[in-house]
């Protein structure tokens, strides 16, 4: 028991670092693009921040552990709209963008809502996986194309502003090219190595206390997987770029519905038990909701709509940790 709660908080360390220098070396590589902010949040960043989801997702897949690997992705796409988001929205208020959201906004509850009609029967099949990732790598690939086009160079200043706060203590030769793809590839390598280690900790404890390992996805494991996207919240907060994080948890939560799952899916059929269906999903699309409606009915995200959000997370937990202890799960 000992030894699984070591491997799981040893693997968490891993994940801070590793995705603190993806992160990082990722707003750097976008400084060196000229790529506006926005882009930086819903693509690259997101794209980053999401490696620990999908190295978890595969090698829960790879055990045979599809549940930790669906519990993974469904609890980090809530943990992002009620954690990450909250977080954001209580350290500063979050100027929003309807106009520039809308489309995210719109690509997220419909990735949700598609996932949760594929599932109906409890299982994913591999053709289903592949769907997914068919539309995840296209959304992507759209969403870059059209932003790319918008650029301007005055969008680097802001990329600048947010690496200096990542890494304020870094060798100077990592502020260049050379020194970015070696930070990157680093970060990769900490964020494949924590991932296992907290896939082999996270199972083991599961396994020894009972806890089905869909719930350990669920919470732990998510939460975890999600801490790269908390160090870009608060620190584009601190920025007064908090609009970076908005962009960031919507691309990160679209990468986790179909690149993360799908991933998961093509390696191998995935299976659930009914628990997803009658509350997991109904409640990750309830947040989506929320978020939406937050969103669009005001140009800004305000610090008590931020209290709201945590709470609601709060109350997720809580009531997740009370079924689980009712056996339902």
């Amino acid at each position: 028991m000992l030894q699984d709660f070591i491997l799981l908080a040893f693997g968490l360390v891993l994940l801070i670092k590793g995705g603190d220098l993806f992160v990082a070396a990722a707003v750097r590589t976008a400084e060196f693009l000229r790529m506006p902010r926005v882009v930086i949040g819903g693509t690259l960043v997101s794209l980053t921040t999401t490696t620990p989801e999908l190295v978890v997702s595969v090698m829960s897949g790879l055990k045979g552990e599809s549940g930790l690997a669906v519990g993974n992705a469904i609890g980090s796409v809530i943990c992002n709209l009620g954690l990450i988001l909250g977080v954001t929205a209580v350290l500063k208020q979050v100027d929003a963008h309807p106009k520039t959201l809308r489309f995210p906004l719109l690509a997220m509850f419909g990735f949700g809502a598609v996932l949760f009609l594929m599932t109906l029967d409890l299982s994913l099949s591999r053709a289903q996986g592949a769907l997914l990732l068919a539309g995840g790598l296209g959304y992507f690939v759209w969403d870059f194309a059209r932003h790319w086009r918008d650029r301007k160079p005055e969008d680097v200043a802001e990329a600048v502003a947010i690496d200096a706060e990542l890494s304020e203590s870094r060798w100077a030769w990592f502020e260049t090219k050379a020194g970015t793809a070696v930070q990157f590839l680093v970060g990769a390598a900490i964020v494949v190595v924590g991932s296992k280690l907290l896939v082999d900790g996270a199972v083991g404890v599961a396994a020894r206390l009972g806890v089905p390992s869909l719930v350990v996805g669920l919470t732990v494991v998510a939460i975890g997987t999600s801490l790269p996207e908390l160090v870009t919240a608060i620190t584009s907060s601190r920025q007064s770029v908090s609009d970076l994080a908005v962009g960031n948890v919507l691309g990160a939560n679209i990468a986790n519905l179909t690149l993360i799952v799908g991933t998961a899916a093509v390696l191998q059929d995935v299976r659930m038990d009914q628990f997803t269906q009658l509350f997991n999903f109904p409640a990750m699309l309830g947040f989506m909701g929320l978020v939406t409606w937050m969103l669009c009915s005001a140009p800004r995200l305000t610090r008590r709509e931020g209290i709201v959000l945590l709470v609601a997370y709060a109350h997720f937990l809580a009531v997740l940790t009370v079924l689980t202890l009712a056996g339902r799960p």
